[in-house]
Formats: structure tokens, sequence, C-alpha cells
């Protein structure tokens, strides 16, 4: 029983020696979180930050459509667009020296028909920068 009951002394000092240590270690201070409100005020003014920046392209892409950035000098130019509806409109296009008016919807593109006079062309700017275009989206 000698051999025993030394065992039972020692793990009953480990038990009492690991349960002090741990009750130690609960005492120490926890780091406070960090409160979530002192926080909230940059990430609201970052959220109507971001907001106000998509609402303001969404202006700036409504005024430039319908107006290209780059026109082209090739054999086919539309000369004029008409907006029909919310996704349909009609178009007169120039191929080589011959002029057709088309319709033209998300699905297809449809020859109307050819012109026998040819409309008058305004002269050819050539390319325009986005700058200018920008320039003029402001000024409207």
């Amino acid at each position: 029983m000698n051999v025993f009951s030394v065992c039972v002394k020692r793990s009953v000092i480990a038990f009492i020696t690991l349960f002090c240590a741990w009750a130690q270690a609960e005492e120490k201070a926890i780091p406070a979180a960090p409160d979530p409100m002192a926080s909230a005020g940059k990430v609201l003014i970052f959220l109507v930050l971001i907001i106000l920046l998509i609402i303001a392209l969404a202006w700036a892409l409504s005024r430039l459509k319908g107006q290209g950035f780059v026109q082209s000098n090739g054999n086919i130019r539309v000369l004029e667009s008409q907006t029909l509806g919310m996704k349909e409109k009609i178009a007169v296009i120039q191929v080589g020296h011959k002029q057709m008016v088309v319709g033209i919807t998300p699905q297809q593109i449809t020859h109307l028909a050819d012109l026998d006079e040819p409309l008058e062309q305004s002269p050819q700017t050539g390319n325009v920068s986005f700058s200018e275009l920008l320039k003029k989206a402001i000024r409207q």
C-alpha cells in the first residue's frame, strides 16, 4: 500500500498545482475587444463615398451613351440613329457608297430599306479623344 499511497499523493499534488496555475491564468487581464461603434463611423463614410462614386460614374456613362469613343474611318459607318424604345433603334448606315436603313434590337439587325437619295453627311472629324467627349458631355 505504500506505493499506492505515494502515487495518490503525487497525483493530488500535481492536480492541485495544475488547478492553481489554471486559476492564475484566468485572473490575468484579457485585453478588451475593440468597440465596434468606434470604427462604424469610418465604415459609414467610406460606404457613402463609394455609393456617390457609383452614382457619379452612372451619370457620366448615361451622358456619354450613344457616343462612341472612336469613330470608324473605314467603309462601314453609322450616319444617324434614333432610339425607338428601351432596346430598339433605327439607324442609317453607309457601306461603301450605298446607304441603308436598318432596325436594331438586342436579338437581331434587320435591313429595312435602301436609300435612293443619300443623306447629307457632316464632315468627319476623325478619331475623337476621351477628353473631348468628356468636355462635350459636361457642356450639355
